[in-house]
This record gives structure tokens, C-alpha cells and sequence, in this order.
């Protein structure tokens, strides 16, 4: 997608054979001894990498992973030009951290959970990500897809827009749904789609879940949307169940530019973009909690509004795109 959205903005794209994405379920063997002589092998691309430099002349390169980091890092040593890294994770992972830094000029924190602990301070810079705020407005094809997802009128929709996959604990809000006792009228939208083919597998689990507890009509998979904006013009509340530390997640941030309260886990950046006044964090594993929290907001019409408010003055303040970049572009040339 993004090759494409830079095709369209006539930006030349050259394919490199970067090492393959790691399966992030896997929650303890986060690089097995076969990632790394997968990696070993596509070594080749320091060459190609080389060649476009040379090619292009370019004066920077700015790497979006720690596979591009490292790739990018000793490529940055071999011919002469600064590095800058956006790190984007919130896990350790350790040997391979360490051997990343030192090759890298500056590192862009996308929340202070990523920070390295050993890196110096002067190394590392705190960007959020950003969003198009003026795009963040309530969409007219809200009511449209109300209809076509045949949703309940006065219904309050929660929902989560993400990968579909484990560590996202949707298996948590699907059981946190079915103890709504006291609020019948909330509908779980669950919007996103697959990415490995476990994922496929969870897909099916979810929805197995959903009709074993009794809620299948009230538990609504849309699968991949690309028009998030419609979807959060009409949800009341943004739910995030990760039980894994996430860096800066974007369903976060898309629900504050938009004026949707969010409900989350205090893992990872959730901690610093949820405040007291924008939403409710709640334990990691915990459906009872999801629950309440459900509830309090259902049910207090109110305070969904004055944080939606206070949301939306959050995303102003920290996650404007254009203000981000310039602050990227500003890194860029120190």
C-alpha cells in the first residue's frame, strides 16, 4: 500500500529484498534460529542497497525497522551517509538492539516506551505518530454503513479497528461483550482482517466464540475496511485489549483525532496516549474489567462526550501529521 500511495504521488519506488516479516505471535521466540539464516541469506540486499545509493546519490537514508536499521546501518558505515531509525516496537530484541545502535546517527521514539535504555539521550528524539487531522471528521457515509452492516438504531457500538490476531486479546472484548448484562444494547464492531494464516484461524475461533456465549448478533466482523473514518463516525467507544507492550498504536490515535473515548491496556505507549480525561486503561487479561469499563461509559452519556472532546485536543497537541513531519524534516538536517 504504501509503494503504491508513493507510486501515485509520482515518488520513484525501487523493491529491495529486505528480509521477511517475523510472525510476532510468538511471544517467545521472537527471532528462531530459521529467521536468522532466512536473514543471513537475503544479506545480498547491502549491495543492492549500495547500488541505489550510488545510483541516486542519496544524501540519507531513513530506515522504518530494525531489519531496515541493521541493513540500512552498515550501509549508512560503507558509504558515508547519516542513518536515522524510526523505532516502532516496544518488545526487546536484545543482542540484536545493541548491535543496531551504534550504527544508527539518530533514532525517532515513536512513545517512551520505546526507548533504549542504553542508547544516549541525545541519540534518541520523541515523535509521535501522526494523522491528518482535518480528514479526522465525522464521515457522511457513517449512516450508509450503518445500514449495510445492519446495525441495531440505538445501539451503542464499541468496537476495535486492527490486524485481526491473538496478541490483540479480541477473544477478551468478545467474553467482556457477553457480560454486559446490564447494557443489552451494546453491539462489538471488529473491524480488520488477517495477516499470517493463524490469523485466519483466530478469525474463526472469534466467531465461534461469539455464537457459543449467545452473542453472534451482537458481535459484528467487517473484515477489512480502508475507510476507517467511516467506521469511527460511528463508533461510541475505541476499544484495545493488546496484551503484548505495543509502541504507539494507531487505532489509539485514530480514535482521538476523531473524538472517540478509548478504552485500553496500560501496556506499552498505551499508557501515555489514554489519560484520566480521554478514555479508561484497564488490566491486560482481564474481560470483567473491559466490562465495567464498557459499562461506566454506556451508561454516562456525558462523560463519553467530554472526553471525546478532550480527545480530540490530545491529538491536536501530539499527533498532527503535518507538525510530526516537520519535526522529522527539522531532525533531518541537524
Amino acid at each position: 500500500m504504501l509503494a503504491a500511495a508513493a507510486r501515485k504521488a509520482r515518488h520513484p519506488v525501487i523493491p529491495l529484498d529486505l528480509p521477511k516479516q517475523h510472525d510476532k505471535g510468538d511471544k517467545v521466540h521472537r527471532f528462531t534460529f530459521d529467521d536468522i539464516r532466512r536473514d543471513l541469506r537475503q544479506l545480498k540486499v547491502i549491495f543492492q542497497l549500495l547500488w541505489v545509493l550510488e545510483e541516486k546519490q542519496i544524501d540519507l537514508i531513513h530506515a522504518n525497522s530494525l531489519a531496515a536499521g541493521l541493513v540500512g546501518g552498515v550501509v549508512a558505515k560503507l558509504y558515508g551517509v547519516p542513518i536515522v531509525m524510526h523505532k516502532r516496537y516496544a518488545t526487546a530484541y536484545g543482542v540484536l538492539d545493541r548491535i543496531c545502535e551504534p550504527l544508527l546517527d539518530r533514532v525517532i521514539l515513536v512513545s517512551e516506551a520505546t526507548r533504549w535504555k542504553f542508547a544516549p539521550p541525545s541519540k534518541q528524539v520523541l515523535i509521535y505518530n501522526g494523522v491528518e487531522l482535518p480528514s479526522c471528521q465525522p464521515s457522511s457515509q457513517a449512516e450508509t454503513l450503518r445500514t449495510d452492516l445492519n446495525l441495531d438504531s440505538d445501539a451503542l457500538l464499541v468496537g476495535i479497528v486492527t490486524r485481526i490476531t491473538p496478541e490483540k486479546g479480541i477473544h477478551l472484548l468478545i467474553e467482556a461483550t457477553a457480560k454486559l448484562k446490564a447494557s443489552p444494547s451494546v453491539q462489538l464492531l471488529v473491524v480488520g482482517g488477517p495477516y499470517f494464516p493463524t490469523d485466519a484461524e483466530y478469525i474463526d475461533s472469534l466467531k465461534g466464540q461469539a455464537k457459543k456465549l449467545g452473542i453472534a448478533d451482537r458481535v459484528i466482523f467487517t473484515g477489512f475496511m480502508e475507510d476507517t473514518q467511516a467506521i469511527l463516525s460511528l463508533l461510541d467507544i475505541v476499544l484495545l485489549a493488546s496484551t503484548i507492550p505495543e509502541a504507539c498504536p494507531r487505532t489509539i490515535i485514530e480514535a482521538m483525532a476523531a473524538g472517540v473515548p478509548v478504552i485500553a491496556t496500560p501496556l506499552g505507549g498505551s499508557k501515555e496516549l489514554v489519560t484520566p480525561e480521554t478514555g479508561i486503561l484497564v488490566p491486560a487479561a482481564d474481560p470483567d474489567a473491559f466490562a465495567e469499563a464498557i459499562t461506566q461509559l454506556a451508561e454516562d452519556g456525558d462523560q463519553r462526550k467530554q472526553m471525546g472532546k478532550a480527545c480530540r485536543l490530545r491529538a491536536e497537541h501530539l499527533f498532527c501529521a503535518t507538525r510530526n513531519t516537520r519535526l522529522t524534516e527539522k531532525l533531518y538536517v541537524v
